[in-house]
This record gives C-alpha cells, sequence and structure tokens, in this order.
C-alpha cells in the first residue's frame, strides 16, 4: 500500500469543499415546497394539474424524438 493512502479509509484521506456541493439537481424547477399551499383549498386542483403538465411535457419529448427517428428514415 503506498504511503498517501491512509489504512482507515478506502481511498485516502477525506478532503472536504464546504463549496462543493454533494447535492446536483435535487430541487424542482417549481421552488421549495411550503406547508401553506397544501392548506388552500384548490390544493387537490393544484397538484393535478402540476403533474399533468409534467406528462404533457415528457409526451412531447417522445413525440419530438419521434419525429426525429421517423425524419432520419430510423425505424420506429
Amino acid at each position: 500500500m503506498s504511503p498517501a493512502v491512509l489504512e482507515n479509509e478506502p481511498s485516502g484521506p477525506c478532503i472536504c469543499r464546504p463549496w462543493l456541493t454533494i447535492m446536483v439537481d435535487e430541487m424542482s424547477d417549481r421552488g421549495m415546497h411550503h406547508i401553506q399551499d397544501d392548506l388552500v383549498d384548490t390544493w387537490v386542483e393544484d397538484w393535478a394539474a402540476v403533474g399533468l403538465n409534467e406528462i404533457e411535457a415528457l409526451l412531447a419529448k417522445h413525440a419530438a424524438f419521434l419525429g426525429f427517428l421517423e425524419a432520419n428514415g430510423e425505424a420506429v
């Protein structure tokens, strides 16, 4: 074992970088969740609308990809 690798750590010393986050793209584009949003009378409708928008966006991406494949002569 090389002297640079410490025996009590699997791959050498742990270098902490406080400016470097380990969580990348974990928060949604909608931002922070507030409990007040759950207490309004229209929370179910709001929640469903957000879900439908996300499904529509996903389906639009798939349709665009299928259109790309068809335009390039790929078998779908």
